[in-house]
């Protein structure tokens, strides 16, 4: 009688094609790691930004309405990351007796092109 023999196993083509297929998925998978952790940390800034300029107009809005001035300052709150706040308070502006506040707070230098800014506006009277 004959037998037939049957391999068992892999052979080594195989093999090498399994671990081809793996490393494209690891890669892959790798990309969309690193992309979600930029968009975390740009999430961060923003957020960071967002509550400096809130505070600041806070600042503003228990001020007394002729103490509202225009300010320039620099924060450091997070992991080294400068952030620059600029409030600009326009008077008489859309009517007579009210002010208009724009801050505006970067966390790159204002001076470069790559600048973020958060920017919120209010109007007070008098």
């Amino acid at each position: 009688m004959l037998r037939l023999h049957k391999n068992r196993g892999f052979t080594l083509i195989e093999i090498m094609i399994a671990i081809a297929i793996i490393a494209i998925g690891i890669f892959g998978v790798m990309s969309l790691i690193i992309t979600v952790m930029k968009g975390n940390t740009l999430s961060k800034r923003v957020t960071t930004a967002t509550t400096i300029a809130q505070d600041k107009m806070e600042d503003f809005k228990r001020m007394d309405y002729d103490n509202v001035v225009t300010v320039n300052e620099s924060n450091t709150t997070d992991y080294d990351i400068e952030y620059y706040l600029e409030a600009d308070v326009v008077p008489d502006t859309p009517a007579t007796d009210t002010k208009t506040i724009t801050v505006d707070v970067y966390w790159d230098p204002p001076a470069s092109s790559s600048a973020h800014i958060v920017e919120i506006k209010t109007i007070i009277a008098q």
